[in-house]
């Protein structure tokens, strides 16, 4: 009997949580690997994860992108903070704020400690808009098989995209636990977005003709790690993401094979996630 009444008092909170779902607030801050367009894309990471979020039955979100190519997260603490409070509504707060770092800063092609301390120090001008915000770590990708860095006699990383991989995906945790040393655990998550491109064998298909930023592919990969992590939904499989894939022109087929990758990437849920935002997801939608 206890188990029954507590089953439908979940299903009640669930049921409460649907009707009163608020739209998420979103502000990026990235360079060309956030953008897309322009570099390889036709849609913007940001774009396509508001689409995927519609998609699973979430209210769109409201989003805000200062990024700009070719920069980094120093840049932007330094020069391009002034959206954290322009961008918003007067009276609203950011939920998240999702941090892409210049691509090579994480490693030792780039200055890691730099990567940790700008990290934090933006997520924390953020923070002093809206306490309550959420760091998201955008991790990107290495630069695909045959890119420069893996040819020659003496290669950059002589192991191969894998190796580059292992250094951003250090480089982002250990922001990530910088930001949760400061603030508390579980204020910044990585999203493995450059470990989906592992798990995928980093093909060329996700990669534009440079063999450095994403074609649709990758930005549809891109978007979908992001929206698993800042919306709690692993399982993302079972959306109908058909409208995303034809805006993205990419093949149903193509689109499945991708989402499977996601999920074989993203961490499993907590089980306070799944009993606070699971039972929502399954009686939302898809």
């Amino acid at each position: 009997m206890k188990r029954v009444v507590f089953s439908a008092i979940v299903v009640l909170l669930a049921w409460s949580s649907v009707g009163l779902a608020q739209a998420k607030n979103l502000i990026f801050y990235g360079n060309s690997f956030t953008i897309a367009t322009g570099f390889g894309s036709t849609r913007t990471v940001p774009a396509v994860l508001s689409d995927i979020a519609v998609a699973a039955g979430n209210p769109a979100p409201f989003m805000s992108n200062p990024s700009i190519a070719g920069w980094s997260l120093q840049q932007h603490r330094n020069s391009n903070t002034s959206a954290i409070t322009t961008s918003i509504p007067l009276g609203q707060k950011w939920d998240y704020v999702i941090l892409q770092d210049f691509s090579t800063q994480p490693t030792r092609l780039g200055n890691t400690a730099t990567h940790r301390s700008s990290f934090l120090s933006l997520y924390n001008v953020v923070r002093t808009h809206s306490p309550n915000a959420k760091a998201i770590g955008y991790e990107t990708w290495a630069r695909g098989p045959g890119h420069s860095y893996y040819a020659g006699g003496s290669p950059t990383y002589p192991g191969g995209p894998a190796e580059m991989q292992a250094e951003v995906r250090n480089g982002y945790n250990l922001s990530t636990a910088d930001v949760n040393a400061a603030h508390g655990a579980g204020t910044s998550i990585v999203s493995p977005v450059g470990d989906a491109w592992e798990n995928a064998g980093f093909p060329l298909t996700l990669y534009a003709s440079d063999i450095y930023h994403a074609q649709n592919r990758g930005t549809f990969l891109a978007a979908l790690t992001l929206y698993t992590t800042i919306y709690g939904d692993n399982t993302v499989t079972d959306i109908n993401l058909a409208g995303v894939l034809t805006s993205l022109n990419i093949s149903a087929s193509d689109g499945a094979v991708l989402a499977s990758v996601v999920e074989a990437t993203v961490p499993e849920p907590s089980a306070g996630m799944l009993l606070l935002a699971g039972a929502t997801v399954l009686l939302r939608r898809r």
